[in-house]
């Protein structure tokens, strides 16, 4: 099975790598996709290296890439969440969306709007080219 979607992941300092890994577990059941459908994790550039994400990403065999704040702030306009907190410190309506939207290119779609745990947020994405395939 072809490994296509990708999560966007915004995290509060102190979240858990389980709790990262559970509310992307979460994201996958919500949209009908099993985790092997999971072929990348995205978040913001300088939290990508921090211990509880990469940790969680490890869990699904993959390393989380960072996505710069110009990056983010490109696909912002296609963002459906706002948090007006996010949004005064980052730029971005939602850290979820704006990772998971950058990091799947030009003409990426949410295929899950954010969803979150307490001091995690989870959206889903879908590469242009394999929008076809996401059934």
């Amino acid at each position: 099975m072809t490994r296509l979607i990708v999560a966007g992941i915004g995290f509060r300092h102190g979240a858990m790598a389980d709790e990262i890994a559970a509310l992307i577990h979460r994201a996958l059941a919500e949209s009908g996709h099993e985790p092997e459908r999971l072929g990348a994790i995205a978040t913001a550039e300088d939290r990508a290296n921090e211990p509880s994400i990469v940790e969680a990403a490890a869990a699904f065999g993959l390393l989380p890439v960072g996505m710069s704040p110009a990056e983010m702030i490109a696909v912002d306009a296609r963002v459906t969440t706002r948090s007006g907190r996010i949004e005064a410190s980052r730029g971005v309506g939602s850290v979820a969306e704006a990772a998971a939207l950058a990091m799947a290119g030009d003409g990426g779609t949410l295929i899950l709007p954010r969803i979150a745990s307490p001091a995690v947020t989870c959206a889903l994405a879908l590469p242009a080219h394999f929008a076809t395939q996401a059934g």
